[in-house]
């Protein structure tokens, strides 16, 4: 909020009016934290494209998992052959 108070010659309640006025109007997407004094300007994202990212997520989770278990049920195999020999 400072840089924008400092490149536009505005006060701080102008920038930031001018600010949410666009945002309302969908000219920007933005979010802005007061306490902290930041803007943060990004593209909405699609609900599809944020659930399908999930769900890749959570399928290298559920393959990773699934990976260590056997290589634990491995290792037990190998020790209990280990312990009759």
């Amino acid at each position: 909020m400072c840089l924008l108070h400092g490149c536009f010659s505005f006060p701080s309640q102008e920038a930031e009016k001018h600010l949410s006025d666009m945002v309302v109007s969908k000219a920007l997407v933005a979010k802005i934290d007061r306490p902290m004094g930041i803007i943060c300007f990004q593209s909405a994202k699609d609900s599809n494209d944020i659930l399908n990212s999930w769900a890749m997520n959570l399928e290298k989770l559920l393959d990773l998992v699934e990976k260590s278990c056997h290589q634990i049920h491995k290792e037990m195999m190998v020790h209990k052959a280990a312990l009759k020999v």
